[in-house]
């Protein structure tokens, strides 16, 4: 087992509603300000990220994989339409994820779990109960 599988936390560990804030990509950059939702792939080490108001089946998820980047091993990397997105996760002092991340279109934007009644409100529009 390589170091870095032995090092990354379980996809357990980051399921959860995520307040997303940042920028787009586009020309003149807008705010993004809006919620997702994060969950652990079935039988690999991957996490699908859906927007808070999507129905789990409806549109296809962002997929966020580990990226073999050398000796860093809390890097992941997915497609966001058609550009590459890249995040790297830390945890902050109570021990919770916090996503910052990249778009190859130029979109940057920071996750951090939220634990209010937003977190029901965007669980109960998927259809899902709370986590």
């Amino acid at each position: 087992m390589a170091q870095a599988e032995t090092i990354r936390p379980d996809t357990s560990f980051f399921t959860g509603v995520y307040e997303r804030v940042g920028r787009s990509g586009a020309e003149v950059p807008a705010l993004i300000d809006d919620l997702v939702r994060i969950t652990p792939v079935d039988g690999t080490w991957a996490l699908d990220v859906f927007p808070c108001a999507t129905v789990a089946d409806q549109d296809a998820p962002i997929r966020l994989n580990p990226l073999d980047f050398g000796e860093v091993p809390n890097i992941l990397e997915g497609q966001a339409g058609p550009s590459g997105l890249w995040c790297q996760y830390f945890t902050d002092h109570s021990n919770y994820p916090i996503l910052t991340c990249q778009s190859e279109m130029g979109a940057r934007f920071t996750l951090w779990p939220i634990t209010d009644e937003r977190l029901t409100v965007c669980m109960m529009a998927a259809g899902q109960s709370r986590p």
